[in-house]
């Protein structure tokens, strides 16, 4: 798998987007989830450790 990077500008670009795209469809984007984009566009965490802390997180809800 290659990783791809992006510069803080561009990072900020793709977070407006989506953030944008879900206004458009009337929905919001939670703090936390807003945070974990950020996390993984900065290179901070991968998808899959933020998908690995949500199941672990909502298992010990469960």
């Amino acid at each position: 798998m290659s990783v791809k990077y992006t510069t803080p500008a561009q990072h900020k670009s793709n977070l407006r987007n989506v953030y944008g795209t879900f206004a458009i469809e009337g929905m919001t984007i939670s703090k936390d989830t807003r945070s974990n984009l950020d996390r993984i566009g900065s290179g901070q965490a991968s998808y899959q450790q933020v998908v690995n802390e949500l199941r672990a997180k909502y298992e010990k809800k469960g």
